[in-house]
């Protein structure tokens, strides 16, 4: 079977639905995927270099998470991490796959008769009726919440048992159950031989794979229990998007991307290894420590090549922060064009060009918390390498007022937008468990697999929603009293909001979560109400949050698919907010969704898991409308 059937996926959601060791049905059946096939040629249009530190950080992270409720999981080196852009095929009619599938489990019920004879496929029945009787597949496997362990059923229960009655060898064959087939607890298991009943028993998990020896938890042991095989049930991927916004200097005349990116990334990953992140480069500390560093701007290679790039050092307390970035990435790149092949000169070529200096500064800075997702929120702000509006064809009368109305600062709508997406692993079981077991995809043969994250990149559209600095600070001081601020949320003397706002994001835990709540509910609430004018359905639409700038970033997640979102920026934005606020202050299931969950839903704020850039965790609509008390003042009121 594997290999000679078709099973389809939309290109937007083959991560979601088509990852290894995902689930999906068809045609009556559970199917589970073994591999998936990698495009060389997709891979050179990703700048790997750039994103591997940010992808080896997430997951260790997600890692050390599991790990401190009780896992065993080894952090990944950067050595091991695999990267492969996914294959992908759009015409079904090309004599060609992208992966490999397996029905899966590989157990059924005998239904000959209402047989109800539990058996192995690759073995056979052992109830006496031929194989071409009819049967079913049967979808249930044993799971342990502790662990992550997913095995057949007849391997954690006790099916196959001995009958303690008549003492048959592996006897325990048939199932029975109530009137519902899905209630595991109602099922027994009856001998075949004497007909005796026991209860369907689940053993205890002592969290060690039986192959190796490996012991995966530390946690107790706990039973395991009945899950169905199908996909959201048990496995869900942890993806992650990432605009790939590029600079000026990445920019050729013609308005192209050039490879001065790429080149980099890869001497940056040279110089400071995988673990320190790029964008560290532009954290204002950093620049602040390079900039009062006298000896690095005497160095006569950094002279030179500032002359070269028309930078004047005799000026240098003038310079922009654009001017600086020029010569520290300059400097980067010359610094590794002159290693000799055999790296006999390394030491020197670090000491011309002051390239220890920029590691030392990067040291005293990296645990700052500054993120690759803060720089992509103030490039997609400021950037002028992207084609974007911020005033619609159409806007609402009295714009400005209008704006102020929704606390917005500005709404940009952003054309020709390109985005990473990459697979980084998968959660097994509840992913709202305070430490959810997170592990990374391996890819290889027996004792040579290696974690491995799957790309895929696609040119779409999107709208940026960016918030009032100065209206969150005044919601988030209408609200002290419920979030509990450790920090002063008195408004700056001066109208220096954004700086203000960035302090307490960085030093106040609370505020920054209530924060992320309001973005995110933000964004969900728009999401929900986005069908009418966009033409896209829910599941065409993604969102990144981010908060150190204050904004929302829709985008579709088609690369086919694309106008619905510049339409509705252009002619329906008032209509879109309107019933966004509409929805956010009339949920179908108040007051019990307000006060019992808390203020999200299935029926008001819930999106689909791979539309959520979160799981559907942190979403309040009281942060919009207020009324609760988790947040007594409302950012739309």
């Amino acid at each position: 079977m594997p290999g000679k059937d078709i099973h389809g996926i939309p290109e937007s959601s083959c991560f979601f639905q088509g990852h290894i060791g995902q689930f999906f049905s068809k045609s009556g059946f559970s199917f589970r995927i073994q591999s998936n096939y990698s495009d060389p040629n997709k891979l050179e249009d990703i700048n790997t270099d750039k994103y591997k530190p940010i992808f080896l950080k997430i997951i260790n992270r997600k890692i050390a998470a599991r790990n401190s409720g009780g896992g065993t999981l080894q952090q990944v080196a950067p050595v091991d991490l695999v990267i492969n852009a996914v294959k992908l095929i759009d015409d079904v009619e090309r004599e060609d796959v992208c992966g490999i599938f397996e029905i899966y489990p590989r157990s059924g019920l005998c239904t000959k008769d209402g047989c109800n004879s539990y058996f192995e496929i690759d073995r056979g029945r052992t109830c006496g009726h031929r194989d071409d009787d009819p049967w079913e597949q049967f979808t249930f496997l044993a799971f342990c919440d502790e662990c992550g362990r997913l095995l057949p059923l007849h391997y954690m229960t006790n099916v196959f048992n001995d009958c303690d009655t008549c003492g048959g060898r592996k006897t325990l064959t048939i199932l029975r159950w109530g009137r519902n087939k899905d209630d595991m607890s109602s099922y027994r298991v009856k001998c075949k031989v004497c007909g005796s009943e026991e209860s369907l028993y689940f053993y205890e998990c002592d969290h060690t794979i039986r192959k190796t020896g490996e012991s995966i938890s530390s946690r107790p042991k706990k039973r395991f229990r009945g899950v169905p095989a199908r996909a959201g049930a048990i496995i869900h991927p942890y993806v992650i998007s990432i605009p790939d916004i590029p600079q000026e200097d990445e920019i050729d005349q013609s308005g192209r991307k050039n490879i001065q990116g790429r080149v980099l990334s890869e001497a940056f990953s040279y110089f400071f290894s995988y673990e320190v992140d790029g964008a560290l480069l532009n954290l204002p500390e950093f620049q602040k420590l390079i900039y009062e560093d006298v000896e690095f701007w005497q160095l006569p290679r950094v002279k030179m090549l500032c002359e070269d790039k028309n930078l004047d050092l005799s000026d240098r307390e003038n310079w922009n922060r654009n001017q600086l970035l020029k010569a520290i990435k300059g400097v980067i790149k010359r610094a590794k064009e002159g290693i000799e092949p055999d790296e006999s000169n390394y030491d020197v070529t670090i000491t011309n060009y002051g390239i220890d200096k920029i590691k030392r500064a990067l040291a005293a800075v990296k645990d700052i918390d500054f993120k690759e997702n803060d720089l992509q929120g103030i490039y997609l702000l400021d950037s002028n390498a992207i084609n974007h509006r911020d005033i619609p064809k159409q806007p609402p009368g009295n714009y400005t007022n209008w704006l102020e109305r929704f606390g917005l600062e500005k709404v940009i709508q952003i054309s020709d937008l390109t985005i990473i997406q990459a697979l980084l692993g998968i959660i097994e079981g509840s992913t709202r468990k305070e430490y959810p077991l997170f592990r990374p995809i391996e890819t290889g043969r027996n004792n040579r697999k290696k974690p491995t994250v799957f790309l895929r990149n696609f040119q779409t559209e999107g709208v940026l929603f960016h918030l009032d600095y100065e209206k969150i600070l005044r919601w988030l001081f209408a609200n002290k009293s419920e979030i509990k601020p450790s920090i002063d949320l008195s408004l700056p003397a001066v109208d220096n909001y954004e700086k203000h706002y960035r302090e307490i994001m960085r030093h106040d835990e609370r505020c920054k979560h209530a924060v992320e709540t309001l973005l995110h509910t933000f964004s969900h609430m728009l999401i929900q109400q986005s069908t009418t004018d966009t033409g896209l359905s829910i599941e065409s639409l993604s969102e990144l949050i981010y908060p150190m700038t204050a904004s929302v970033l829709l985008y579709s997640t088609s690369s086919v698919d694309i106008g619905g979102i510049e339409f509705t920026y252009d002619y329906h934005l008032e209509s879109w907010l309107k019933r966004m606020k509409e929805l956010s202050s009339d949920c179908p299931q108040d007051p019990a969704c307000m006060f019992d969950e808390e203020g999200a839903c299935n029926a008001c704020s819930y999106l689909p898991e791979f539309v959520c850039c979160n799981f559907n965790q942190n979403l309040d609509r009281s942060t919009l409308i207020g009324g609760s008390d988790r947040f007594s003042k409302g950012y739309l009121i």
